[in-house]
């Protein structure tokens, strides 16, 4: 039944025939493993193609799609993160296999008269790959091919003449952004794959037609089914193992656990875990999101450091030497090789031929292991292997502040790339990508915090600085806090920095006060660890009317009317008869923002203010913010003489522009919430646990 179907299609198609031409190849001398690179870099090129057509079905290729659909495949797809590494490093085992083919064809002289067409169709093949690696790995649009792009880019630039236009071209305009992207994404699985399915079925045609190249006298003779095919099949395994090697043993960034209500972490399906093993950081590695407002360690991929690392002994004019006149003389000298070898040259033709690949191969490996080394930073290249290495390229040229920068840079980076993943795990932006971090506490928050509040307070290990004049900031109205400073005020972490009233002030006195009566009374003490469990809830009901209420915010309401109701109030009335901050709510994230609004209103710190307000002057609710506090600074310096009160009342009602969404980063940074600020959440949310 099987032979009259298999007739049946050969009768009425001519498949039989077809295959019997492509695997009854008739091999001089026998089967040989030599022969088998070829033959491994069409069957990885295969696996290209069939990736590839997987992830085109998940990926979405504009500037604020693609690196969440690229995130997508990697953590949220069934098995795409198997799919993605095997293309990500299949790409990488084109290059590796194209350089062995290429010299195994030379030192077998099948580049040499007849085959000179097929050598160089070859090459046509060698440039199309490296142009379908230098277009795959922008696609991700993550820091790492963005800005490896523009390196790679920036060296086309350079081109005398046609440079500029031809960047500008291939980039869409004069900035890399949507048009680069679809550019690219066009030419990595249309143009270039099309061109390298011609390629290779001329490059097989040719190759058929003249066949291996063998010694003069051949003995032995073979075929390519099943002789040959099992050899390359063999090899084949092995390549794709050594490919699958490196998907499993992981370069992404893991997911980190959620906990559940009861804070235990849900226990995984054995089929999550192997479907979803990206989230194990199995697979290739995601960069954080492309964007340009962030400094990144630009490098090129690995089989392109080379290029890099050869520029940096070209500079100015010179660097046309690095760029055009050294890369077209190689790929000149690459073409004219099969002319080296006619008539009775071909010896000689055969023997430069050798040279020159080994030589060529020598110097990239040479180059990248010194781009590599110089990249390094000391610690690394005094463990072996890496030591050998940095004696090798020569240590001459390397410097190890310039290594230690940029190993700091890229640890800086690696870091965003893990809170970025973090954050995509909740929920990515219709914006893109990109503003997970703009939008993220702990990444932009910090950054705004250092900009606008760094100059005068801290942030435990965080945020530091020598110099600081404010409390530090770091777990600020949790009860740990607020009972050291109970203990404590003039501590160099609340107001021991201070040069104003509050450092030795009254509440320094008070607290030595309480001290010395907690000697001979110790619930004082037991007292004062209970407001500050009080005022760590952030409370902001209505005090308790008379005795009857006797729950824990009565409880707590009472001894702090007790104790601190003298200076402090809770939802002060009269807040003109103030003397210290109003506390109800203190620790969360609205009496943060009224502080950092208006510090001089009567309910925060009033005349003995010195912090500025944080707010947009210019924003539509402007009026509203402004005009009370402009009529009380009016007030406030109406038939003041004196220049130093002067200048303190001036100091007090001092303006810094900022944004709401820029406070809203900055409070949500210091109350540690995490939340990024876009949709969902509204601006100020629940407060604090």
């Amino acid at each position: 039944m099987i032979r009259f179907f298999r007739d049946w299609v050969d009768d009425r198609t001519g498949l039989g025939k077809l295959m019997d031409a492509m695997l009854l190849e008739h091999i001089p001398g026998g089967a040989r493993w030599r022969y088998v690179w070829g033959s491994a870099l069409a069957i990885v090129f295969g696996i290209q193609l069939v990736t590839g057509v997987l992830l085109m079905t998940a990926y979405s290729p504009g500037d604020t799609t693609a690196w969440g659909s690229v995130y997508y495949i990697q953590y949220e797809m069934d098995f795409g993160w198997l799919i993605r590494g095997l293309h990500h490093f299949g790409s990488q085992t084109m290059v590796v296999l194209m350089a062995l083919h290429v010299l195994q064809v030379v030192i077998a002289g099948a580049h040499l008269k007849p085959r000179e067409v097929n050598w160089w169709l070859g090459l046509g093949l060698m440039a199309v790959i490296l142009g379908l690696s230098l277009t795959g790995y922008l696609l991700p649009w993550d820091q790492k091919g963005y800005y490896a792009t523009q390196v790679a880019t920036n060296i086309a630039g350079g081109l005398p003449g046609v440079g500029r236009f031809v960047q500008k071209v291939v980039v869409g305009g004069t900035e890399y952004g949507n048009h680069t992207l679809t550019r690219f994404f066009s030419l990595h699985v249309a143009i270039l794959p099309g061109a390298a399915i011609a390629l290779l079925i001329a490059h097989i045609w040719v190759f058929r037609r003249h066949g291996v190249t063998t010694s003069r006298n051949p003995t032995g003779t073979g075929w390519f089914w099943p002789d040959q095919a099992f050899r390359d099949m063999l090899i084949g395994l092995i390549v794709f193992g050594f490919m699958l090697g490196l998907v499993l043993y992981g370069w992404g960034h893991k997911i980190d656990p959620v906990p559940g209500p009861d804070g235990s972490i849900p226990e995984r399906s054995m089929y999550d875990k192997v479907a979803h093993a990206g989230k194990d950081g199995l697979g290739a590695n995601l960069d954080a999101p492309a964007d340009s407002n962030v400094d990144y360690p630009a490098r090129p991929e690995w089989y392109f450091l080379f290029l890099f690392q050869l520029l940096k002994y070209f500079s100015g004019p010179q660097s046309l030497i690095g760029t055009v006149v050294i890369p077209g003389a190689i790929a000149t000298a690459l073409f004219v090789l099969p002319l080296l070898g006619y008539g009775k040259l071909r010896p000689l033709g055969h023997f430069v031929a050798v040279i020159a690949i080994l030589a060529l191969i020598g110097a990239v490996v040479y180059l990248t292991a010194q781009a590599w080394v110089e990249d390094q930073a000391p610690t690394t290249l005094e463990k072996q292997p890496y030591a050998s290495i940095k004696k090798a390229v020569g240590a001459n040229r390397y410097n190890p502040e310039l290594g230690k920068a940029h190993q700091e840079h890229m640890q800086e980076a690696d870091g965003r790339a893990h809170r970025a993943i973090q954050l995509a795990a909740a929920g990515i932006p219709a914006t893109g990508g990109r503003d997970l971090l703009r939008f993220d506490p702990r990444t932009e928050g910090k950054k705004l915090f250092k900009a606008n509040c760094a100059s005068c307070h801290t942030y435990g290990d965080d945020v530091t600085r020598h110099d600081a004049i404010a409390a530090d900031l770091a777990n600020w109205g949790a009860s740990e806090w607020i009972q050291l400073l109970l203990t404590n005020p003039d501590d160099v972490a609340y107001f021991g920095r201070a040069k104003n009233h509050l450092k030795g002030g009254k509440m320094s006195k008070w607290v030595l006060g309480q001290r010395e009566k907690a000697k001979t009374n110790p619930q004082i003490g037991e007292d004062l660890d209970a407001i500050a469990g009080w005022l760590s809830t952030h409370p902001r009901q209505d005090p308790p009317t008379g005795d009857a209420q006797q729950d824990a915010f009565a409880t707590g309401y009472r001894l702090f009317d007790k104790y601190c109701s003298e200076c402090h109030s809770y939802k002060a009335t009269k807040i003109d008869e103030l003397e210290a901050p109003d506390l109800a709510g203190y620790g969360d994230d609205r009496w943060l923002r009224e502080m950092m609004m208006v510090p001089q209103h009567p309910t925060k710190y009033g005349k003995n203010n010195r912090m500025p307000g944080f707010r947009d002057v210019t924003a539509a609710n402007a009026a509203l913010l402004e005009e009370p506090y402009r009529r009380a600074r009016e007030e406030a310096l109406k038939d003041v003489n004196d220049p130093k009160k002067k200048a303190d009342i001036e100091q007090a009602h001092r303006v810094m522009t900022l944004g709401d969404r820029e406070r809203e980063l900055i409070i949500r940074y210091v109350l540690n919430d995490n939340r990024v600020v876009f949709g969902g959440a509204p601006i100020g949310g629940p407060p604090r646990k």
